[in-house]
This record gives structure tokens, sequence and C-alpha cells, in this order.
């Protein structure tokens, strides 16, 4: 991992194609906020049945088990720019038609089922190819990588955690069409802006069948001692942070926990998404003035600090404030991650390596909440918070020895 790094500049042409990125992972990511939020929504207005509601849950989750591992075979085999105008497209085209049967009063369980299964799978499609698209057109510069990474981590909490969502439930209360179809809009402006990306080309695994393929991108991963350490912090960290945030809404509006109202709980995960926001904007410097294995260790020990004093905090505002600092860490340690993996990998390789990342940290984060679900019923509301900090603990000690010279 780099310590530091020299400016660069980039060519006008592929700076306004990295701004296009970021612009229009911004956008996509109200979409896929917005339909995240008003998907349930659809479904409980159907059935209050509470197996069909979960059904469309199921359906969010499953591309990224059963598609991720294959997504980054086909993003290496694939020209990127087509591959994320393609995603954003057919996504328009999903939630249109799901606009028009909601608005016609002929949605169905399983055609929001289907339509939530495939908004996911763009989103896979989407930030693989976006991530690798940047590794190029930056020539994996390290003054350049954390700036847009840190942008696009912005950009992509901001729309999915801060504006979507509250867009998609709010426009549902007005008619239940609209934030379907002003996902469609989105999804279609994201694909508009990014014509103005440089197209980049097919990567050399289009040559490879798709087992063979796949299975040189897990064993890069698995036999680089870096990434491999990375990979494994990640599953770590969204381990700790399914545990904490498993039961938080218990815990929130409990009055032996913080004892806020529903609404203010709200605001609380506004914070929270605040400060995801922020920590993308600040990622870029304080990677460069401390280098990226001391942000590792420093983020690590941080949400340590964070997740014990949330356990012990009985008043709301500190619980916000630290909510905040946890997720600007997280945000700083996701834009090392991203930079390190497309530093490190091999550009034929790096669709693969991201979702090889993507299984083991997102395929290990149900065991965070289930941990979550046995701590609180042995040892309280508090319980959760304090085994996320002993998970990270243990992450800050695997780090430590990960990064150590060989």
């Amino acid at each position: 991992m780099a310590t530091g790094s020299q400016s660069t500049a980039v060519p006008t042409r592929i700076g306004h194609g990295l701004r296009a990125i970021v612009a229009a992972g911004g956008i996509s990511a109200i979409g896929d906020g917005a339909f995240l939020a008003a998907a349930p929504l659809a479904a409980a207005a159907i059935t209050r049945d509470p197996a069909g509601v979960t059904v469309v849950s199921v359906a969010e989750y499953l591309p990224w088990l059963l598609v991720t591992p294959f997504a980054g075979v086909w993003v290496d085999r694939w020209p990127r720019r087509s591959t994320m105008i393609t995603a954003d497209l057919l996504r328009g085209i999903a939630v249109a038609a799901l606009a028009v049967l909601v608005g016609t009063g002929t949605a169905t369980i399983p055609a929001i089922a289907l339509c939530a299964g495939g908004m996911v799978t763009g989103m896979v499609f989407h930030s693989a190819a976006a991530e690798t698209l940047i590794a190029d057109l930056t020539d994996r510069s390290e003054s350049q990588l954390p700036k847009i990474n840190g942008r696009l981590q912005a950009a992509s909490t901001t729309g999915r955690q801060l504006v979507g969502p509250p867009a998609g439930s709010w426009s549902f209360a007005l008619a239940g069409w609209l934030p379907f179809a002003a996902d469609a809009l989105s999804f279609l402006g994201s694909a508009m802006i990014l014509i103005a990306v440089p197209p980049s080309r097919a990567a050399r695994a289009a040559r490879q069948r798709m087992w063979p393929a796949l299975r040189e991108g897990m064993a890069y991963l698995a036999g680089h001692r870096e990434l491999r350490t990375l990979a494994l912090l990640t599953a770590a960290g969204n381990i700790s942070v399914a545990a904490g945030m498993a039961t938080l809404v218990l815990f929130a509006t409990d009055p032996g926990g913080l004892g806020v109202t529903t609404s203010a709980y709200g605001l609380l995960l506004a914070t929270m998404a605040a400060g995801g926001v922020l920590g993308g904007f600040i990622a870029a410097p304080v990677i460069r003035r401390f280098g990226d294995r001391m942000t590792v260790l420093a983020g690590l020990s941080t949400e340590i600090v964070g997740w014990l004093l949330l356990s012990a905090t009985h008043e709301p505002i500190l619980a916000g404030a630290l909510l905040a600092l946890l997720w600007i860490s997280f945000s700083v340690l996701s834009v090392v991650i991203m930079g390190s993996r497309q530093r490190q990998t091999p550009p034929d390789l790096l669709g693969r390596v991201i979702s090889a990342f993507r299984i083991v940290g997102n395929g290990t984060s149900p065991l965070g909440a289930l941990a979550a679900g046995i701590a609180a019923t042995w040892w309280g509301l508090r319980a959760p918070m304090l085994v996320a900090a002993a998970l990270l603990a243990v992450a800050v000690v695997l780090a430590v020895s990960g990064f150590r010279r060989r």
C-alpha cells in the first residue's frame, strides 16, 4: 500500500469522463434508494401477508449471491462504459414497466420481486464497471484514485441513503406509481450522462471460458497478501456493521436505551448518512496525509471507540454524532479498499477481484445480524454494539499482521 502520492494532471476529456461517472453514479443511486424504499411499500399495499412482503426483500438480496461472481467475469469481458449504460437502460425499462403496473392496479408480488431482482442486478454490474472504468481512466494514479473514489462514495451514499429513500417513500404517499416513474427517469438521465465517458476496450478475459475466468480472479485475490487482508477486513467490517445496526432501532426507541421517537430515529439515520457523505469528501486528503495502512488502522480503531461509546450512552445527540463518526470512517475505509484493489489488480482481472471481494465481504454480513440477535436476547440491547467493537478489535490485529513487510 502506498503511503504518499504525487499530483498528476488528467487530460480534459478524461476529466470530464470521470466527473460524468460520479454524476451518473449519484443519479442512479437516487433511483436505487428510492426503489428500495418504495418497493416494500408497493408490496404492502398488495398484501399484508409478511411472507409476501418478504419475497421482495429476498429478491433484493439474491443478486449479490447469485449474480456477483459471474458479473465480475462479464465486466472484465465487456466494454466498461457500454456495460454501465446498458445496466441503467435495462433498470429504467424494468422500473418504468412496474410504474405502469402499479398505476393501473395490476401489480403483483412476483412482478415487484422480479423488478427488485433486476434493479439490484443492474446495481451489481453498474458499480463494478464504474470501479474498473475509473481505474482505466486514471491510469491507476495514486493521487487521482482517492479523489474520484471518494466523490463516487459520497455521491452513492447521498443517493442511496440520504435522498433516495425519503424521496421514494414520500412520492409513494402521493401516488403509488410516482416513485417508479421518477426512478425510470433517473436511470435514463444516468445513461445519457455516461455518453460523455471515453469508451474503453474489452479485456483479454473474453478468450476464456466462464469457470476458468472465475477461478483466476478468486485465485489472484487469495494469493495476494495485502488484497486478501483487505478482503478479510471488509468482511469483518461488514459483519460488525450488521451486528451494530441489526437491533439499533430497538436500542434507540427503548426507554432504557436512547428513548427517542420513531421520527427522531429517522434523524439518527439521516445523521449517519450525512457522515458517510462527509467521509467520501475527506477521504482523499486523509489518505494523502496518512497513507493507506495508517488510515485503515486509524479507521478501524475509531470504529471500535465509536461502537463502545454508543453502547454506553443514553444521549440521542451524542449517539447521532457517534453514528456520523462511524459512517465517516466506513466511507474513508471504502475509498482505501477501492483504490488498493484498483492499483494492485491487473486490469484484465479487476472485475473478478471486485466480485470476489463482494462475495467475501457482503456474503458474510448476515452472520453479524445473527450474532446481534443472540447477543441482544442474552445480554440486552447494548450487547450487539459491544460485539461489533470486539469484531473490529480482532480486525485490527488482523490488519497489523497482514500489513507487515514480508
